[in-house]
């Protein structure tokens, strides 16, 4: 096996490369070199904290990934942006060096009064001005052999480092003192390299995945769900440190003014288990404690939802992702799950018999799955990006993923071929949209649904959406309706109790596990007869209506 690895080229990222690429030899993986040229390397003469751009020193390798021009990048983490693009994941986080901040020339306690210091991190200076504020902060950019010269040169009385830079560049003789995290909270990742692959079961994820160190993933898991939370990067004074001990997680974590120093700290702790929770957790109190406003002045015109509550309907295990974007955005969010998402019972298809199997959503291939065995045979759609996701996660492959991530995306894409007589299998939510079915069935072919998840109404909802808007003191913007033709409507009635799950003749429930019908075209050549099975479609909607006033 021979991989690609991408890297910058300053002498901190090739010794990194480098180390990764040692540690894959010893697994018996041949590697090469790629040195690619990051924005922020061409940008040598601003101070990181006034580019105000996240993956400054990322993008352009993730770019190389996606198109397949590398099969790995290593990272320092603390530059890695905190939402990927589509695609990529950290397949590793190997054990990680100190995250701590080092002073080069003097001690914090033997600076002069007024010296120059060197530091191109807010996070940093607005610590150190805390400690110090009589001293003389100043940018200082470049290679860590650039910022240790113009030391020597006179040009600052000290300088303000990561200390695992120069412990792995053989610098640790330079060092006057580490800084402890009570006295400046390291950046976020610091000390970590992140090894990023695609997001597949391909050679490169799966052999990277063996250099990940769990107690490390665990710390900078909750250190990332701090600053995802909080919307920051090498720009914002922010800063986060965890340490794991047997089976528990520490977390500090900060946010200081860079103009008046004044510090907002959280101290937790909790199960490793629940790392990214406990530093999402971690990051709202910050900001109910005084971080918004500081982060608002930071950040300025930014921060889109600043001062805004934003509620979120989604499943309550697939809520994190957008959550976590709104509030980094200076939203104040607010979980309110109208539908849950219930796997349903069914009898495992012949997947191999089929031509086609077409899955309409993340949640479809993960339960269809979790209960059929991946064969070849059948060539997969999938409806978009995300569920195509899904499916190269247990590495499956599209053979298409439409333009259109909607259904009348997959009947174009597939009716470009001949689909008289073929079997297509369409696993999918109970209650869903029959266009797929329909039209693919006028076209010839013989079309099987499968019902393996059902949407339901939360039990409590009403009363939850009662008491969320009845107690709020923040004003709700009520966006329209897509029926823009609707005149508007005098305020709603209470909302009336949930619909019964009761079956009633109107409203029949999709049986989960019975076997299906269909029309049968004549099957496709190369497939043997099966027998007859039954399809149910269909469309159940709920609405959720909240009376405001």
């Amino acid at each position: 096996m021979k991989l690609t690895i991408g890297s910058r080229g300053s002498q901190l990222a090739l010794w990194q490369a480098r180390w990764v690429a040692a540690r894959l030899s010893e697994l018996g993986v041949e590697t090469e070199l790629l040195i690619i040229k990051t924005t922020g390397d061409k940008i040598t003469d601003v101070p990181l904290a006034k580019v105000g751009s996240k993956g400054l020193f990322t993008k352009e390798i993730e770019d190389a990934l996606l198109d397949g021009r590398i099969d790995l990048a290593v990272h320092s983490l603390k530059d890695l942006p905190t939402v990927l693009p589509g695609g990529l994941k950290v397949a590793a986080f190997p054990e990680r060096e100190t995250p701590l901040d080092a002073l080069i020339g003097h001690t914090l306690a033997t600076l002069p009064q007024g010296a120059r210091v060197g530091t191109s991190s807010l996070r940093r200076s607005a610590q150190l001005k805390r400690l110090r504020p009589d001293l003389a902060i100043e940018s200082v950019r470049g290679n860590l052999d650039t910022r240790l010269r113009k030391l020597d040169e006179g040009q600052f009385d000290a300088i303000l480092l990561a200390g695992a830079g120069l412990r792995r560049l053989g610098w640790a003789s330079r060092i006057a003192e580490l800084l402890p995290p009570d006295l400046m909270c390291p950046a976020v990742g610091q000390g970590s390299l992140a090894i990023e692959t695609r997001d597949d079961s391909g050679d490169a994820s799966q052999v990277c995945a063996r250099l990940d160190h769990a107690a490390t993933r665990a710390a900078v898991t909750a250190e990332r769900a701090v600053l995802a939370s909080l919307g920051g990067g090498c720009q914002v004074p922010i800063g986060a440190y965890a340490t794991v001990d047997g089976d528990t997680l520490n977390l500090r974590s900060v946010v200081i003014d860079p103009d008046s120093g004044n510090l907002i700290a959280d101290d937790t702790s909790g199960p490793v288990s629940e790392a990214e929770s406990i530093g999402a957790a971690a990051a709202r109190r910050l900001l109910d404690n005084g971080a918004r406003s500081v982060l608002a002045t930071v950040y300025q015109d930014s921060l889109a939802l600043a001062g805004q509550r934003v509620m979120v309907a989604r499943a309550t295990n697939q809520a994190a992702a957008l959550s976590s974007r709104l509030r980094a955005a200076g939203a104040d969010v607010v979980e309110l799950p109208a539908i849950e998402i219930v796997p349903l019972p069914f009898d495992a298809p012949d997947l191999a018999s089929y031509d086609w199997a077409i899955f309409t959503s993340a949640n479809t291939v993960e339960f269809f799955f979790d209960r059929v065995a991946a064969v070849p045979g059948p060539r997969i759609c999938a409806i978009g990006s995300a569920t195509a996701g899904a499916l190269r996660r247990r590495g499956i492959e599209p053979s298409i993923v439409p333009d259109q991530y909607m259904a009348e995306g997959v009947v174009a894409a597939l009716s470009s071929g001949p689909l008289a007589g073929c079997r297509i299998l369409v696993p999918r939510a109970a209650a869903a949209r029959d266009v797929i079915p329909d039209e693919l069935r006028k076209l010839g072919a013989v079309v099987d649904v499968l019902p393996v998840y059902e949407n339901r109404v939360p039990a409590g909802l009403q009363e939850a959406a009662q008491a969320l808007f009845a107690t709020s003191t923040t004003p709700w913007v009520l966006r329209p309706s897509r029926n823009r033709s609707s005149p508007p409507s005098a305020p709603s009635p209470p909302m009336p109790p949930a619909p019964s799950a009761s079956p009633s003749p109107s409203n029949p429930p999709p049986p989960p596990s019975t076997p299906w019908s269909t029309p049968s075209p004549p099957p496709c050549a190369n497939r043997r007869p099966t027998s007859p099975q039954t399809n149910n479609g269909g469309f159940i909607g709920a609405a959720l209506v909240v009376a405001l006033g």
